[in-house]
């Protein structure tokens, strides 16, 4: 048991600190339309005119006492509205043009296991807006930022130091342990770079009476443009590319208060490939105030996706005026639920944004 249990230790260091290097995946949210910087840096400021949100997640607390935890922050928001006059044959009109930027800020910090191997990410986005029309947009966006690597090494225990004899399996020998990461870089700072491009249609009348609202976003982004080296051995080993495929929409149904959230996700880095669909039934259940303003509106969501050959996830959503709580929980189907029990990861969400979702017109991005 002392040997099953050194190797294990051993294997863990080497794939933290070389295999993973070469086929590292970046961290992923279950409700990742609810992290819109991590997801496109086109999304900043685009689908509403302030947008604010905090994520956590946790995940494999059931296989060790060590898991994996990651924190996420964004904020975004679009700039102000310009307007244009236009002439046809027989008067003259105001027109709204919100073509403009929208900018971002977003930041996200993950902790794993007994080496605390670490990643801190802060980030800028600015993104332009081009509105094909009142219903329709197209948005291509930038992202620049730093990253930074870090690992705790003196929580590791190498090959150099199995010992038989020992009660533990290995020595504590501070000589054998310093020959062991002696050639480690424990941290590093590397620049970082990304872009995107999102298409976004609303046409929203999210009342009751009517419930004809139809929202899409689709878009593609490819992070890690320039492939900054991410190697803790000081090899030339770098981080590859990803890219990223992704689309929601919210459909109304018609006279009822009942709309269905359909959304998809692809996401492909080195050898890692991720496929993630699945949506949610929103139901309404407060109308907001047209007149007074004074009753608030309420939405629930609930329903579940697919993380292909990993996990199911059942997600919620409770809205309130401009207020959102988001939970979800990853149900793991893979083969390492031989260990798990089924047990992923629970993420929560929380989110802030201005004009309220239930404030919609049917002149779509108008504010």
């Amino acid at each position: 048991m002392k040997t099953f249990t050194l190797l294990r230790n051993s294997f863990l260091g080497a794939v933290l600190l070389s295999v993973t290097v070469a086929s590292a995946q970046d961290i992923h949210f279950s409700q990742f339309d609810q992290s819109p910087l991590t997801l496109n840096p086109g999304l900043a400021g685009t689908t509403t005119w302030l947008r604010a949100a905090m994520m956590y997640r946790t995940q494999w607390r059931a296989v060790t006492d060590k898991p994996y935890n990651t924190i996420a922050a964004s904020f975004d928001i679009k700039s102000k509205k310009h307007w244009i006059k236009i002439k046809n044959a027989t008067s003259k009109f105001r027109k709204s043009d919100e073509s403009g930027f929208g900018w971002g800020v977003n930041f996200f910090n993950d902790k794993a296991g007994d080496g605390k191997m670490g990643t801190l990410q802060a980030n800028g986005s600015l993104a332009y807006q081009i509105y094909l029309s009142g219903k329709s947009m197209l948005a291509l966006g930038f992202q620049g930022g730093i990253l930074q690597r870090s690992i705790d090494v003196t929580n590791f225990h190498w090959g150099t130091q199995y010992d038989p004899t020992s009660s533990t399996g290995y020595t504590t020998s501070p000589a054998l342990a310093d020959k062991a990461i002696a050639n480690v870089n424990s941290s590093f700072i590397r620049g970082d770079g990304s872009t995107g491009l999102v298409y976004a249609y609303k046409k929203s009348e999210s009342r009751i009476s009517g419930n004809d609202q139809l929202d899409i976003i689709v878009g593609a982004s490819m992070f890690h443009l320039f492939t900054p080296k991410y190697s803790f051995l000081g090899e030339n080993e770098k981080l590859s590319q990803r890219i990223v495929f992704h689309g929601n929409a919210v459909i109304g149904i018609n006279n009822t208060n009942i709309a269905i959230v359909p959304g998809y996700m692809v996401s492909m880095q080195g050898s890692n490939r991720e496929i993630f669909a699945g949506g949610m039934i929103r139901y309404m259940l407060q109308q907001n105030s047209i007149v007074t303003g004074f009753v608030k509106g309420a939405y629930l969501y609930a329903g579940g996706y697919y993380r292909n050959k990993d996990a199911f996830v059942a997600t919620a959503l409770f809205e309130f005026s401009s207020f959102g709580v988001g939970m979800s929980y990853d149900f793991n189907i893979s083969g390492l639920k031989t260990v798990s029990s089924g047990r992923g990861g629970l993420e929560i969400t929380l989110r802030f944004l201005n004009p309220a979702p239930f404030l919609y017109s049917q002149a779509s991005f108008k504010k």
